[in-house]
């Protein structure tokens, strides 16, 4: 995706000129669209193809230990989410993309279960794990890239994007573009934020009573550093803009109110 100079007044979501400055943040804005009420910040990440310095920091004894130190978290919750990806597509001979892969535990898991998974991480020193540890290659290529487009329209049965639609640059651009890579009957499976939890709400309210002195969580939910959080969806939005790219919505699991999680969870179908 380009990162050439964006007008944050454009709404990340609808598109339209009506996003304003409503929340200032940690090194960066919380922009909120007047005719949509979408949140996003005032920041796009470097990719690394424009970026000559990010190949240079590759994986090193420290970061090796810390991604160690984290892989027992997530491989409970990406257990979790092999569970509900295989009750509703069997994973044996499966063709599967995992966009935002990480470390490419997921795509690690999928193998085991009998899928044929490939992945897309941008990030060098996870790509270097995934090699070292799994045995695994994963892409550098973005989705939107020809690679995928062109290669593999129509391809795979199952696309997920796990934590990984709050961190991108052009959310409805990477949800289009896997929609392409899907074949018809495919599924499409993912997990993000939800701007409808506890913890969001209570943030706002205790940022305007504070006139920005306490915005609670709202710093650690969004951050302007390297492939950290830039949007956040509500329930509606989500769900909205899925069945405006032609999916048929699945299966749907909101969080509760305070719920630890909160978490959209969600699958659907290209028709």
């Amino acid at each position: 995706m380009t990162t050439e100079p964006y007008d944050f007044c454009c709404c990340k979501l609808c598109g339209e000129l009506a996003a304003k400055p409503r929340y200032q943040l940690k090194g960066t804005c919380l922009h909120v669209c007047a005719a949509c009420d979408f949140h996003f910040i005032s920041h796009l990440d470097s990719m690394p193809d424009d970026d000559p310095e990010h190949e240079a920091r590759t994986l090193d004894v420290t970061a090796w230990n810390f991604i160690e130190g984290k892989l027992k978290g997530n491989r409970r919750q990406l257990g979790e989410r092999l569970a509900l990806t295989d009750r509703h597509r069997p994973l044996a001979g499966a063709e599967c993309l995992d966009i935002g892969a990480g470390i490419g535990l997921f795509s690690h898991l999928l193998q085991e279960a009998g899928a044929r998974a490939c992945g897309i991480e941008p990030q060098l020193v996870f790509r270097q794990f995934a090699r070292d540890k799994f045995g695994i290659i994963l892409n550098a290529e973005t989705i939107d890239a020809p690679f995928w487009q062109q290669g593999f329209a129509d391809h795979f049965d199952l696309v997920t994007l796990w934590d990984t639609l709050e961190h991108l640059n052009f959310p409805v651009e990477t949800l289009r573009d896997a929609v392409r890579v899907l074949k018809p009957g495919g599924l499409l499976l993912l997990d993000t934020p939800s701007r409808d939890s506890f913890f969001y709400k209570v943030s706002e309210w205790s940022y305007r009573l504070s006139n920005g002195a306490n915005p609670l969580f709202l710093n650690s939910l969004y951050s302007p550093r390297p492939f950290r959080h830039k949007q956040i969806f509500t329930v509606r939005q989500l769900t909205e803009l899925i069945e405006k790219l032609g999916l048929e919505l699945v299966a749907l699991n909101r969080s509760g109110l305070l719920a630890p999680s909160n978490k959209i969870v969600l699958v659907a179908k290209k028709a």
